[in-house]
C-alpha cells in the first residue's frame, strides 16, 4: 500500500516536471486555422521512372494524417480545407551492395522533390519546400519479391514513410506566417 502511494506521488512529481520544462501534450499548430479540418492529398506528380513512387508517397501521407488526427483526409478535393501536393523531381538508385552474387543486402536511393501546402479556399500557397533524401536501405530477406532487382520496391516503400513522416514534422513544427 505504501508502495503504491509512493509510486504514484512519484508519477505526479515526473509530470510536473516534464510540464514545467515545457514538454506539452500533442496538439494542433497554431497557424492552422480551426475552420481547416480536412486536407486532400493527391498523387505526387512524378518526373522520374519510379512511376509507383507518387502513389506510395500520397497513401503514406494520408496515413500519417489520419493518425495525427488533426487534419483528415478527404478523397474529394472539393470537400478539402487544404491541399497537399507534392512532386518527384528526380529519384537516383545508388549501386547496391551484396552479401554474395544473388543476396542484395541494402539499396541506396538519392531522392528530390518538391511540396506545398495550398488553401482550398484561396488558393494561397501556406507553404513551399523542396526534400531532398539521401538514405541507406536494408533490404528484408525474407519479402524479397523479385530476383531481377530484388529491394526496389521495398525500399521506395519505406522511402515514401520516411518523406511523410519529415512533411509531416515540417508542417507540425514550422511556424508560417500567414
Amino acid at each position: 500500500m505504501w508502495s503504491l502511494y509512493l509510486r504514484s506521488l512519484l508519477i505526479l512529481w515526473f509530470s510536473l516536471f516534464l510540464f514545467s520544462c515545457g514538454y506539452s501534450v500533442y496538439q494542433r499548430p497554431l497557424y492552422l486555422k480551426e475552420e481547416w479540418k480536412t486536407i486532400y492529398i493527391p498523387p505526387w506528380k512524378n518526373y522520374s521512372s519510379e512511376t509507383s513512387l507518387g502513389e506510395y508517397v500520397a497513401y503514406a501521407l494520408r496515413h500519417k494524417f489520419a493518425q495525427g488526427k488533426f487534419l483528415v483526409p478527404v478523397y474529394d478535393q472539393t470537400k478539402a480545407d487544404l491541399v497537399l501536393r507534392g512532386e518527384v523531381k528526380k529519384i537516383y538508385f545508388d549501386p547496391v551492395s551484396y552479401e554474395t552474387f544473388l543476396i542484395t543486402k541494402e539499396r541506396k536511393i538519392n531522392f528530390e522533390g518538391e511540396y506545398q501546402l495550398i488553401e482550398q479556399k484561396t488558393g494561397k500557397v501556406l507553404l513551399k519546400r523542396t526534400i531532398n533524401r539521401y538514405e541507406i536501405y536494408r533490404v528484408n530477406q525474407s519479402e524479397v519479391v523479385t530476383f531481377l532487382d530484388p529491394g526496389r520496391e521495398e525500399a521506395l516503400k519505406v522511402l515514401s514513410q520516411d518523406l511523410a513522416e519529415l512533411i509531416l514534422q515540417d508542417i507540425m513544427f514550422n511556424e508560417l506566417k500567414l
